[in-house]
């Protein structure tokens, strides 16, 4: 037995033998441990009789701890206990509009490896998409391929507050066939209260995408953080952050880059754009470039939001210069 399949049996012995103690319920271990392999894996006969079945006191089998799809641990997830999925090294999908429906709440998907050894997600079809609709659930160390023509959202969100999405990456297959965003919430207000974007990577060939996060109605403690997107745009939109006339409050969107070819005469805020005039929060520490050396217009203005030390440049090998302006006590 390997190094990694001695550790996921300690992990599954503590679980079990601990699941009603006393260390269960300090949170030390909370929730089963699910695992999702290819049938081709390489010794994958080995690792399902390393990673046994869940059964009750009487060995009565209740749930396998092994699947072959994302969605089918899922399903074997009991609703609040803090399960954990983990996706193993080289895992391949191919996600439609319905085949990866997250919605347990309290499940954690985890990719395992590094680099392109990481689970890997292809989108075959506009309305492709993983739907959320558990609380407190989330994803991280995941690949995502966007290869069909203009594929809505990588994410879409229902009632499911408290999301996050961590450390994944995201890319198109070529200018034609790839995201149009990566998290789109839903219509409903509150339901994506709490959405935590952080660490992630979206290389963008589209030369007309919508944003990198869209939010469609109103919102609270929306944390957007240390994200990375290169985009090809070139359309006048809102590149990262749209939030149209929502009202988002407790907002905070910090540390993220956002680098597009951009429109040379831009009308809305390149980085983050709404209409909603009293939205509370605090943007900072971003930056952002294009070709636009006119407008320059990084934040729609008016929104209620507060700004500091963001950077935008418009100009190749220039270190940009903050924006909106700075305040002054005159």
């Amino acid at each position: 037995m390997n190094f990694q399949k001695q550790i996921a049996v300690a992990v599954r012995d503590e679980l079990m033998s601990a699941r009603y103690t006393s260390r269960n319920l300090n949170n030390q271990f909370s929730g089963r441990v699910f695992w999702v392999i290819k049938t081709t894996k390489t010794n994958y006969a080995n690792f399902v009789k390393d990673h046994p079945d869940y059964s009750s006191g009487d060995g009565v089998v209740t749930v396998a701890a092994v699947y072959t799809t994302v969605d089918a641990a899922i399903g074997a997830c009991t609703a609040a206990q803090g399960d954990t999925i983990y996706v193993c090294e080289g895992h391949t999908e191919t996600v439609t509009a319905t085949s990866i429906a997250h919605d347990i709440s309290g499940v954690s998907v985890v990719g395992l490896g590094k680099g392109l050894l990481r689970p890997t997600f292809t989108y075959g079809a506009a309305a492709a998409t993983i739907t959320i609709s558990g609380a407190n659930g989330s994803w991280e160390n995941c690949h995502f391929i966007g290869n069909f023509l203009d594929v809505a959202a990588a994410f879409t969100l229902g009632a499911a507050k408290d999301f996050q999405l961590r450390k994944n990456t995201f890319a198109d297959n070529t200018a034609s066939l790839g995201f149009l965003s990566i998290v789109v919430t839903g219509a409903t207000d509150n339901d994506a209260d709490g959405l935590t974007v952080a660490g992630n990577y979206w290389q963008s060939l589209d030369v007309s995408p919508n944003a990198f996060v869209s939010i469609l109605a109103a919102e609270k403690r929306v944390l957007i953080e240390d994200n990375d997107v290169f985009k090809d745009a070139t359309n006048d939109a809102g590149q990262f952050v749209t939030l149209a006339a929502k009202i988002v409050t407790g907002f905070i969107c910090r540390r993220n880059r956002l680098i597009i070819v951009g429109a040379t005469g831009t009308t809305v805020g390149i980085f983050l754009t709404g209409s909603g005039t009293t939205s509370t929060g605090v943007v900072y520490d971003n930056f952002c470039a294009s070709l636009d050396t006119t407008t320059e217009l990084m934040f729609t203005a008016g929104t209620g939001l507060k700004y500091f030390r963001n950077e935008y440049t418009g100009v190749a090998d220039k270190s940009g210069y903050i924006v909106p302006a700075i305040d002054s006590a005159a």
